[in-house]
């Protein structure tokens, strides 16, 4: 694996945060990083503009067979390290290391919530194609929309990409051309009502001009839109 392309590095970096990386390459990948400054770099924008997602998925509770399971690994890996080393038999031993662990989560806890920036986007989305990222899309503030590719696109003499947002119920609405390469910022007076009620983002292949109000040409790419909290509209 050589990481010397700008679109292989931002593809991986944001399949590395995403967790499609898997296996043989994954590994490879986290030796590149270690070395890698930029690559890191690279790694920490995608996870501050994909970290909030995973932070809007609800909690589900593991059933209790999943808890026998931990304990009855903590209890044979407990043995065993007794067996081998007498001086770990100790109760309070075992109760010293719970407490160190606790505080140290306690810690972390702490130090997350500390750290955590203020302000985020108001909304993000990831947009697919062929189960693959290709495009992250997120609103900062009132008014604008920031997208950024993946993967660029392949240039077409004829033909543009236009992004759409589709309500739950209703027409599609556009909310403009994108371009082939890089970072696509849409700004526009009536945004924050288009996209009040959307569900998902889209692209569809459209021709050069665009598509003069619907969408004609086939869907290269979406994603369902995640509303983050933050601040109430018209505020920057």
């Amino acid at each position: 694996m050589k990481l010397d392309h700008p679109e292989l590095r931002t593809r991986l970096s944001a399949e590395y945060v995403l967790g499609t990386l898997r296996g043989g390459a994954r590994r490879r990948f986290e030796e590149f990083l270690r070395s890698d400054y930029g690559l890191r770099q690279e790694v920490s924008f995608w996870e501050s503009r994909l970290t909030p997602l995973a932070e809007r998925i609800q909690p589900v509770t593991p059933p209790q067979r999943v808890w026998n399971k931990i304990e009855a690994r903590i209890d044979a890996q407990r043995a065993a390290m007794v067996s081998k080393t007498g001086w770990l038999n100790g109760l309070a031993l075992w109760r010293g290391l719970g407490l160190a662990a606790s505080v140290l989560l306690v810690a972390m806890l702490v130090l997350k919530t500390s750290l955590a920036p203020v302000e985020g986007p108001r909304m993000m989305a990831v947009l697919e194609e062929a189960g693959s990222a290709r495009m992250v899309i997120e609103q900062p503030r009132a008014g604008m929309l920031k997208a950024r590719l993946v993967r660029d696109w392949k240039t077409s003499p004829d033909k543009s990409r236009e992004l759409w947002v589709i309500p739950a119920k209703g027409a599609p609405r556009s909310l403009g051309l994108m371009n082939d390469q890089g970072e696509t910022i849409i700004r526009m007076a009536d945004l924050d009502s288009k996209l009040a009620d959307g569900a998902i983002f889209a692209v569809t292949l459209e021709p050069k001009a665009g598509s003069g109000g619907s969408p004609t040409g086939p869907v290269l790419c979406k994603g369902a839109i995640a509303r983050l909290p933050g601040k109430p509209a018209g505020q920057i």
